[in-house]
């Protein structure tokens, strides 16, 4: 980036869409009529100017339990079940059903859910196919209810606080009562089939969660501030006990675009708390974490064979669901359904199939969903990234453009996460979507007042 944009926001020369350009007013003769009021279209509409609140409040505790997976680990809560009927009749009470189709995102997202059920006949297991899709609609909700009840600033600032305490109680949790898999050494946090007992989904949601933590904290004084910078240590320790080398991959490519951005000061922080960050990792990690971060397709010795051997697997699953992918380009084997289309596809070629996953979100779902369902999602990854560049450089509010730096790191942890995951249909990936979306319709909503005001005070003006 050129560290100039930022400046250049304050030189009235130059033209910004986001900033408001000062308007000479010409002084009307006796006899002109006042000019007509401009009617400036609202971009979310509500029964009155607070009313969505309580919904807003509902919302960020629904984002919290499921950011952080706890009710995962607590089956008898159903937190889910019980706030999201709230949440709906909130979207009916505050007239925002819509509002996620006035982003291209939102539009994006909802196309792709409808292309999922358009596959679902045509699945090699149309029940499994279908309790796919139930997820996916369920994933859908939560971008329906962060476009109705997330439409400022400080809603997007108390959203992006709620992921990262979210985030920093796993980075706690995992500490204290986290373990691993049976047979690893390598940290999880939960058992059996919970999402975060995975050491590779628990470093991703961590890592999203640290550019989170840092921005809240950047905001924050008090208690508040220092419990945020704390949370910093138990969630970069967790990270790096997980051993997960596709968390250090997005954790690489995180710091080298931070750095672009980053002020001198900055720079040299991140510097020296990585260097110590990476020292005290290669003295504390166990020899087999050290190993796997080393480790790819040849094993120097029995420890790292099984890194050695993971690296090999997804290779061979890349190559076979790419292989699905060109049988199968339209419809794909259906949603979910790549183990077994797989396994189909090895028994006619007289052999077993692998059984797992595709561990890559996007040709996960090139392979069950065809090529239609793959550009629909990576449009909408791209556009969460790539929309908040411009306020990231250009918004007159220095905070704001913060914000956007911060939000956009998440998105492209998420997006680098995706490559190592199959995690397309639901999860941390859609939070941080429906961040960046509702993100960037709050932008649009702020723009929209700052020109209505503008209006009105013209004729006053005259």
């Amino acid at each position: 980036m050129n560290l100039s944009a930022i400046t250049k926001m304050n030189d009235p020369a130059v033209v910004d869409d986001y900033a408001m350009q000062p308007t000479a007013v010409l002084e009307p003769e006796a006899s002109t009529p006042a000019p007509a009021r401009r009617v400036v279209k609202k971009v979310r509409g509500s029964r009155g100017p607070e009313f969505y609140k309580p919904f807003h409040y509902i919302l960020l505790f629904y984002l919290f339990f499921y950011c952080s997976r706890i009710p995962e680990m607590v089956p008898a809560f159903h937190f889910g079940v019980m706030l999201q009927p709230l949440l709906l009749i909130g979207m009916i009470m505050t007239k925002s059903t819509k509002a996620i189709f006035q982003s291209d995102i939102g539009r994006a997202m909802t196309w792709f859910t409808a292309w999922v059920g358009i596959c679902v006949p045509f699945a090699v297991w149309r029940g499994g196919a279908w309790d796919q899709f139930t997820l996916a609609l369920q994933a859908l909700g939560l971008l329906f209810f962060m476009a109705a009840f997330v439409r400022t600033f400080e809603d997007v600032y108390r959203v992006i606080l709620t992921m990262a305490l979210a985030e920093a109680s796993v980075g706690v949790l995992s500490l204290i009562i986290g373990g691993g898999r049976e047979g690893s050494t390598r940290l999880g946090l939960g058992t059996g089939n919970d999402t975060l007992s995975d050491s590779n989904f628990l470093a991703l949601f961590l890592l999203i969660g640290l550019p989170l933590i840092i921005f809240s904290a950047s905001r924050k004084r008090g208690l508040m501030k220092i419990t945020l910078i704390l949370a910093i240590f138990p969630l970069l320790a967790s990270t790096a006990k997980t051993g997960s080398r596709s968390g250090l991959l997005a954790l690489a490519v995180a710091t080298v675009f931070f750095l672009i951005f980053a002020s001198a000061k900055e720079r040299i922080a991140l510097i020296a708390g990585g260097t110590i960050f990476f020292v005290c990792a290669a003295v504390l990690l166990p020899p087999e974490i050290q190993q796997r971060f080393t480790t790819y397709f040849n094993a120097s010795s029995g420890i790292s064979q099984e890194a050695a051997d993971s690296a090999a697997t997804r290779k061979f699953l890349l190559e076979r669901s790419l292989q699905l992918t060109a049988e199968h380009p339209i419809l794909g084997v259906g949603p979910g359904m790549f183990m077994e289309g797989e396994a189909m596809k090895a028994m006619k070629e007289g052999h077993r199939g692998a059984w797992h996953y595709t561990h890559n979100s996007y040709t996960e779902l090139s392979s069950e969903c065809g090529i239609i369902g793959l550009a629909l999602y990576a449009f909408a990854v791209w556009r969460s990234y790539r929309g908040l560049s411009r306020i990231r450089d250009r918004y007159p509010v220095y905070m704001v453009r913060r914000a956007a730096l911060f939000v956009q790191i998440a998105v492209l942890i998420a997006a680098v996460g995706a490559f190592f995951l199959s995690i397309a249909y639901g999860g941390i990936v859609y939070a941080i979507i429906g961040l960046s979306m509702a993100f960037q319709l709050a932008t649009k909503q702020e723009r929209a007042e700052a020109r209505a005001t503008a209006l009105e005070a013209a004729p006053a003006a005259a």
